[in-house]
């Protein structure tokens, strides 16, 4: 999964023929706004929103376009979600989750770690996230994605993928598990070389990736890492046969 800024990024970096043509299959996920045309024409259209208010405003306004196959919804503290909202984050998920299916969408649930308070002093925001009950919004999502970016190409961004993948399975074995991926996790300037670590670590349990390729603290993005990336995950797919 991409975000459609990421996708332009990589082809202005000089993204290879064969690499966007990997990107440009119907099962990758990119996220386009109604007014744009999709950046890579065979990819599947899905659209973010911060807020449940913002997509029943959408619906009303016919501001979901006709080609969009899902939508993310992307509730935490640090992406503006109302107060209201994260007061009540699985009540939120659950209402979403029944509102895009009625209008016939898939729900990709997005809750930050950070619903679940500030980062913990030992690191494990992930389990801190499921202690408070988070991972209930997995209940009624067709993908779960799990915020882990900032342990990416760690032993324990391994462990919580796992762990994420156990517990999806457990309460809604028909959703699909996404992990977050970030050229620059909160502005930190990350390798590909973590990347590759974390996909290497993860790919045999999970469904896919959140790849972002934010604006880092100096205001640029980073895209010739992710190219780095992918390009080493088209290698091994080639090489393999897949």
């Amino acid at each position: 999964m991409l975000l459609d800024h990421a996708v332009l990024d990589m082809q202005a970096a000089g993204a290879s023929p064969e690499l966007l043509d990997f990107v440009n299959q119907p099962q990758n996920l990119v996220s386009t706004p109604l007014e744009k045309p999709k950046p890579l024409a065979n990819a599947t259209r899905i659209q973010v929103f911060n807020s449940y208010a913002g997509i029943v405003q959408a619906l009303a306004n016919h501001h979901i376009a006709a080609d969009t196959r899902a939508v993310v919804y992307d509730n935490e503290r640090s992406t503006g979600t109302p107060a209201a909202e994260l007061e009540d984050p699985v009540r939120y998920c659950q209402m979403t989750a029944t509102l895009l299916h009625q209008n016939g969408l898939e729900y990709i649930a997005s809750p930050g770690f950070d619903l679940s308070g500030p980062q913990p002093a030992d690191g494990q925001w992930f389990r801190q996230f499921v202690r408070a009950g988070l991972m209930k919004c997995a209940r009624y999502a067709d993908y779960l994605d799990v915020q882990d970016q900032l342990k990416q190409g760690t032993s324990t961004y391994a462990r919580d993928a796992q762990a994420a993948a156990g517990l999806l399975h457990q309460m809604n074995p028909r959703a699909k598990l996404l992990m977050g991926l970030s050229t620059s996790p909160s502005g930190r300037l990350d390798t590909a070389g973590q990347l590759w670590r974390a996909y290497q670590d993860t790919s045999r349990f999970v469904n896919g990736y959140w790849l972002n390729v934010p604006h880092n603290v100096s205001g640029n993005s980073r895209p010739s890492v992710a190219l780095q990336f992918l390009q080493q995950v088209v290698t091994q797919i080639r090489r393999s046969g897949q």
